[in-house]
Parts: C-alpha cells; sequence; structure tokens
C-alpha cells in the first residue's frame, strides 16, 4: 500500500481523526504532546465502535493540516478542538 493509498483509506482516516481528537485535548505546549494508542482507543470506540490498530506513540506534526485533510476526506471526520490550543474553538470535553 502506498502512503497515498493509505491517506484515502478510511480507517485509516478514522484512527487519524481518534489522535488528533484526544490531541487536541492537551493541555501540554503544542510541540509537547504526544499520542498513546491507549489514550485514542476510547475516542474511536466511542465514535465508530471497536478498536483500532494497536500502536505506540504517535506525534502531530502538523495538526492543522491533518485537520484539514481529514475535513477534505470526509466532513463528518473533523476533530473537535480543545480550549488549551492556540487554534481551538470552546469544545468541552470529560476524560
Amino acid at each position: 500500500m502506498t502512503i497515498n493509498e493509505a491517506l484515502i483509506d478510511p480507517e485509516l482516516q478514522r484512527v487519524l481523526w481518534a489522535c488528533l481528537t484526544y490531541w487536541n485535548t492537551e493541555p501540554n505546549p503544542l510541540d509537547g504532546r504526544a499520542v498513546c494508542y491507549s489514550w485514542v482507543a476510547r475516542c474511536y470506540k466511542d465514535r465508530f465502535g471497536g478498536t483500532c490498530e494497536n500502536r505506540r506513540y504517535y506525534r502531530i506534526s502538523d495538526p492543522a493540516q491533518l485537520a484539514e485533510f481529514l475535513k477534505d476526506c470526509n466532513p463528518e471526520l473533523v476533530p473537535p478542538r480543545n480550549t488549551n490550543s492556540p487554534m481551538a474553538v470552546s469544545t468541552p470535553r470529560s476524560r
């Protein structure tokens, strides 16, 4: 599978959505945020049911670009943003 094929894969888009959704809730500075599989598993299960691929840690180097990509692929996959982020809108979320 090529990178382009992977990026248009609906399952990968759902995993990316869950990662970005969790990433947006982190209170750490933007360059200090990380995402662990176990942290995004709940986001994924709540939204899509089931589980996603098991990985260790992820980093999102350009969250704005990833959000735009997901929006272009499927407008329903735009994750909520957290007020802790400078690019955020008010979207309360409990852990």
